[in-house]
């Protein structure tokens, strides 16, 4: 009789525990119905004030912004690229600005925010600095400890993960306006993506800016398991994020699968298919110093997933990606609706969609000091 009922309970429990298991399992979304075969792409060549050819472009409102990075200048146009103002300019003064690695125009309450150095600076639609916020990281652990016995956890460690020249360094500034949604990235002499496996584990990729603390309060976000299968490939640790609602969305360079996180920052799903015949022979290193001195030329030699957009209000996300690698003269874009891919086209090698004004898509863009050019693209998706 005790025999039976401890069966019973056995069985009970395994059951338990299989579906308990099967309920951990992350969904994963592989739906396409490719009736997008391509897109027609106009350039808007913007009337041309002085610029170095180093920056990228932004969009707000129904304004274009060229933020040029060497000369900490940021330029307005219309959607016609008419030319209506120069702005900022390097110097301390109150329209002044002298880092640019990240601009988003409207973004906190009607405000224009750059990120700087080691501060979101705040200005008023007329470019007038308004006030700043230093970013600063809670951590109460030891220098030691955090030489010694590092962890993904300590803050402390953790440093803003700017992207390089030429790029737009992405933060979010929450609907609430109480918190920013941050980069992050960590250096250690053992704790690295050269090196360690806990790194790609443990070491968080978001950082939650409390506006109101001024100080990065939480570290989140984990690195695809793609990176765990390579072993290692440090050039090719990057990502790109974006937010729809409650969810935050991140492509990893080199992860076919968009991650989706919750607000909680728990990773909720995935998504998305593998790009046409992209090239996966990721060079490996193990030092920093080959890194550095291979990062451009690594990024020429395999394929990777770039810059993602969500237009929320019609739940189409973009996505860009390079098939064989950077500097080929050519990317491709997917177009997911909702989670199903519905276009994977052929596109110009930058083409970086930055929003929507009317009805038609806009694109960074063509930036050519050569033959003094400076153009944004253009488009529309084909309706059924």
């Amino acid at each position: 009789m005790h025999m039976k009922k401890l069966f019973v309970i056995f069985i009970g429990c395994f059951i338990f525990s299989c579906q308990n298991e099967k309920s951990l399992e992350l969904p994963v979304f592989q739906e396409q119905n490719l009736k997008i075969k391509n897109i027609s792409i106009d350039s808007v060549i913007l009337e041309k004030d002085y610029f170095s050819g180093i920056g990228f472009f932004s969009l707000g409102r129904d304004q274009i912004f060229f933020v040029d990075q060497v000369f900490s200048t940021v330029i307005s146009y219309d959607p016609e690229g008419v030319h209506q103002g120069t702005y900022l300019g390097k110097g301390d003064g109150p329209d002044e600005q002298n880092n640019i690695h990240g601009f988003h125009p409207y973004a906190f309450d009607k405000k224009h925010v750059v990120l700087d150095n080691f501060e979101l600076v705040v200005f008023d639609e007329n470019f007038v600095k308004v006030t700043s916020y230093p970013i600063e990281w809670n951590y109460s652990e030891s220098y030691q400890d955090m030489v010694n016995s590092p962890k993904g956890s300590m803050l402390g460690l953790y440093e803003l993960d700017w992207k390089s020249k030429g790029q737009n360094t992405s933060f979010i500034v929450d609907e609430s306006g109480s918190q920013v949604l941050l980069p992050i990235t960590m250096s250690h002499p053992t704790l690295n993506g050269y090196i360690s496996e806990e790194y790609y584990q443990s070491v968080a990729i978001l950082g939650r800016y409390d506006l109101k603390k001024k100080m990065v309060i939480e570290g989140f976000g984990g690195r695809s398991d793609k990176y765990l299968e390579q072993k290692f490939v440090p050039n090719f640790d990057f990502s790109f994020f974006t937010k729809n609602k409650n969810e935050i969305l991140v492509s990893f360079a080199i992860d076919p699968h968009i991650h989706v996180f919750g607000a909680d920052g728990e990773l909720v799903y995935k998504f998305g298919i593998e790009g046409v015949d992209i090239r996966k022979s990721y060079p490996k290193t193990n030092t920093i110093d080959d890194a550095l001195d291979n990062y451009k030329l690594d990024l020429k030699k395999a394929g990777f997933y770039h810059l993602i957009y969500l237009d929320e209000a019609n739940n189409i996300t973009f996505r860009t990606y390079f098939p064989e690698g950077a500097g080929k003269g050519y990317s491709r874009l997917q177009i997911y609706q909702d989670k199903t891919l519905i276009g994977d086209v052929r596109v110009p090698e930058r083409f970086r969609i930055l929003g929507k004004i009317g009805d038609s898509y806009f694109a960074d863009g063509v930036v050519d000091e050569i033959n003094d050019q400076l153009g944004i693209y253009k488009f529309k998706l084909p309706t059924e």
